[in-house]
């Protein structure tokens, strides 16, 4: 039987204890045993995010709080196809790109090293882990080491928060900011209301992209433009309607004219005099029907 900074027993003939758990607190005090059990399995510690979707060439875990970070270690469950490339079981990869929620791209190399990340056009099979090491190195625990303070009247280290708490509270900043930003109008991205919009002064729509400089681009789901119901009003801040000659053009690929205006002598095809108009006309007694590009308009005539 081992007995503390002693040994194994002489006059137990060097008999071994089959219970290494108890002879390792024996020899090294109690709790020992437990500690060197961690550190045993620090480097097998693994962590696992199950995979079942890309978008625009990142992995997308939609339905995840928080995923992966840059330079996280990880590995894949199984052999997985992702277009041009394989990603092989038991071989490592960096993760980068990630927005800590929602999803993130691999890389060969660490960004210490220098990136080189992996195309992904689409995975097969369509559902598996990436496995996480886990493991803590003297470089994790030197991060958590309290620094010095060199200014203790204006900076204090995690203010009044231990580390469990700080963590909540940066949990709780996120979905703070992330809800309002939602709600916020942004320039990077789309912002859909269904409230009422109220403003004053110039509405002003730029076209960085020039699709609205032609017919062909205004079907583009990002082509900017004010929209009255399902009809588009005006698709740049350029007036639509220029002067070409004496005439009015215009590239909308839809039209409608509420008052048709002729200021002088129009001429009409199967009648052959020209009508002069002088003065509007406030009554009428018969209505002429013309179609002016697919419109159909009437001209009130006073006989």
């Amino acid at each position: 039987m081992t007995k503390k900074n002693q040994g194994f027993r002489k006059d137990l003939n060097l008999q071994e204890n089959i219970n290494d758990t108890l002879t390792v607190n024996t020899l090294g005090g109690a709790g020992i045993a437990a500690d060197l059990k961690i550190i045993q399995n620090n480097l097998k510690n693994t962590s696992s995010l199950t995979c079942t979707s890309i978008s625009n060439g990142f992995f997308s875990f939609p339905n995840n709080e928080f995923v992966f970070t840059n330079d996280d270690e990880v590995t894949v469950s199984t052999n997985i196809n992702v277009g041009i490339t394989t990603l092989y079981a038991g071989q490592y990869y960096y993760v980068c790109n990630s927005n800590t929620e929602t999803q993130f791209k691999l890389s060969t190399n660490s960004s210490t090293v220098g990136l080189s990340t992996i195309i992904v056009t689409s995975i097969s099979p369509n559902t598996f882990n990436f496995i996480r090491s886990d493991a803590v190195h003297q470089q994790n625990i030197l991060k958590f080491i309290k620094p010095q303070i060199q200014d203790t009247d204006n900076f204090n280290y995690l203010g009044n928060y231990n580390i469990n708490s700080a963590f909540d509270a940066v949990l709780s900043n996120n979905q703070t900011a992330k809800f309002y930003i939602n709600k916020k109008y942004r320039g990077n991205n789309d912002t859909i209301t269904n409230k009422d919009i109220k403003f004053e002064g110039t509405v002003i729509i730029n076209d960085p992209a020039n699709l609205n400089t032609g017919t062909a681009g205004l079907n583009d789901a990002k082509s900017p433009g004010i929209f009255i119901g399902d009809t588009r009003a005006f698709s740049s801040d350029n007036n639509p309607w220029t002067k070409v000659g004496t005439a009015l053009s215009t590239l909308s690929s839809s039209v409608s004219i509420g008052e048709l205006n002729f200021a002088n002598n129009i001429i009409i095809e199967g009648i052959s005099a020209e009508v002069g108009i002088s003065t509007p006309v406030t009554s009428f007694t018969d209505k002429l029907p013309i179609v002016i590009n697919g419109e159909t308009y009437f001209l009130l005539l006073n006989t």
